[in-house]
């Protein structure tokens, strides 16, 4: 079976990868370069991203999220704005028959032949963590999202944060360096789906929307396991 890229699918690892402990979390790295709140739409499956830096004082909305379980449409759809008429900037694809979700991006993502396509491909059996490889002009670098129960690698998380399964952190394979995490914020508040932070900002906004389309496609994916 193909991706919509024409890509095969990858194949599976068959040995479930753990979630990692706080034993084994980096240590916390200080304050994030970006950090989207994450908070349920007026169409509660959609969400609404909450953008703040360590220079802003107030919280703007910078991005809608559509969400669809239809079958044979994308599974998330990132858009510029506060709306989900704004501006397609990328969309994700569950890939049938696997945990591996196809990535896209392009100058117009709805047009699925013309949209380039990156894989975020499955590790585990238990979709703990997942690997992708991104270009960076002539160079390109390879990342990891892992399930984490102290997405920060803060010794002080609580215990209802150790307890959950929905954090997540993204790191560079080659150096382990902390580039991004989520946590996720369900049973703390409805309103509040969770948190993505920045803590690698390239200043490319490519990479920022490769960051945030990953990862909520991760948890959208999470969501329906």
């Amino acid at each position: 079976m193909e991706s919509p890229s024409g890509a095969p699918i990858a194949t599976l690892s068959t040995s479930p990868a753990p979630v990692e402990s706080t034993s084994t979390a980096v240590s916390e790295p200080g304050k994030p370069l970006r950090e989207y709140k994450i908070t349920h739409a007026s169409k509660h499956r959609d969400y609404l991203l909450h953008m703040s830096t360590p220079t802003s004082s107030t919280p703007v909305i910078t991005h809608y999220v559509g969400n669809s379980n239809a079958i044979g449409k994308p599974a998330v759809k990132l858009r510029q704005g506060d709306t989900k008429e704004g501006n397609l900037l990328g969309l994700a694809i569950f890939v049938p028959l696997s945990n591996n979700i196809d990535i896209g991006f392009g100058e117009d993502p709805e047009n699925l032949s013309t949209t380039t396509w990156e894989r975020l491909e499955n590790l585990s059996t238990s979709a703990n963590n997942y690997r992708l490889k991104i270009g960076l002009g002539d160079s390109s670098r390879i990342v990891l999202w892992k399930r984490t129960h102290s997405p920060d690698g803060s010794s002080e998380a609580s215990i209802f944060s150790k307890m959950s399964m929905q954090h997540l952190k993204l790191v560079d394979e080659a150096t382990g360096k902390l580039l991004a995490t989520y946590t996720n914020h369900v049973g703390l508040s409805r309103k509040n789906k969770g948190t993505i932070k920045i803590w690698d900002d390239t200043g490319d906004e490519a990479w920022v929307q490769t960051v945030l389309l990953t990862a909520l496609a991760i948890i959208e994916r999470n969501g329906r396991m």
